[in-house]
Formats: C-alpha cells, sequence, structure tokens
C-alpha cells in the first residue's frame, strides 16, 4: 500500500505541475479555480478504492473479480453526478470543467487499471 499512496502522489503532484504549467503559459484563460479541488478529489477516491480492493482481493480473489465492474461503475457515476452538479451551478465554465474530469478520469482510470492489474498477478501466482 506504502507503494501505491507514493505512486499516486507522484502521479498527483506531476498531474498538478504539468496544470500549472499549461494553464500558467499557454491556456489562462480556461483555467478553473475548482482543478485543485478536483485533483484532490481524484486522489481521495483513487487512494479509497484500491485500499478497498487490496482488501477484498487478500481476502477472496473471486470476490475481488466481482466487485471490480461494481466499483467501475459507481466510481463512474459518482463522477458522472459531480458533473451535472458542476454544470448546474456554473454553466458557464461546463465545457472546460467536463474536458478537465474527463482528462483526470482517464489518468486516473488507466493508472489504477494498472496497479489493480498487478495485484490481480499477484493473487493468482
Amino acid at each position: 500500500m506504502k507503494s501505491f499512496i507514493a505512486k499516486l502522489t507522484v502521479l498527483t503532484l506531476a498531474i498538478a505541475l504539468i496544470g500549472w504549467l499549461v494553464f500558467s503559459l499557454f491556456l489562462p484563460e480556461y483555467y478553473l479555480p475548482v482543478f485543485p479541488f478536483l485533483l484532490g478529489f481524484f486522489f481521495v477516491v483513487t487512494l479509497a478504492i484500491h485500499a478497498y480492493q487490496l482488501r477484498i482481493a487478500q481476502k477472496d480473489i473471486g470476490k475481488f473479480a466481482r466487485s471490480n465492474m461494481l466499483i467501475t461503475f459507481f466510481k463512474l457515476m459518482t463522477y458522472s453526478v459531480l458533473a451535472v452538479i458542476y454544470i448546474a451551478l456554473d454553466r458557464e465554465n461546463a465545457i472546460q470543467f467536463v474536458v478537465g474530469l474527463m482528462f483526470l478520469y482517464l489518468v486516473y482510470s488507466f493508472f489504477e487499471v494498472k496497479e489493480v492489474s498487478k495485484i490481480n498477478r499477484l493473487t493468482r501466482k
């Protein structure tokens, strides 16, 4: 778990740095003040889900496989609800928010799938 937290922290800091560079040098008009909170939200959700999946994998690999799809569905629904709420509150910046949300979703999902695949391989051995 320590390794995952370290990798997740590095990923989050890298995204923050890249976002700072992009929004300060190239696209300042598209920066949303909510971006750091969104980044923190993805960090916390990814960490919580990984800890839960790790606990399930240690107990029962069959349950882990079944729960993985359900967790992914609920995660996607949570992010969709977040997008709908934000769009309802701030229609003017909806496109920037959705693009940022989808970018973070893709990056964190790719990272999470990579790490969950490692868990799956280790528990099969």
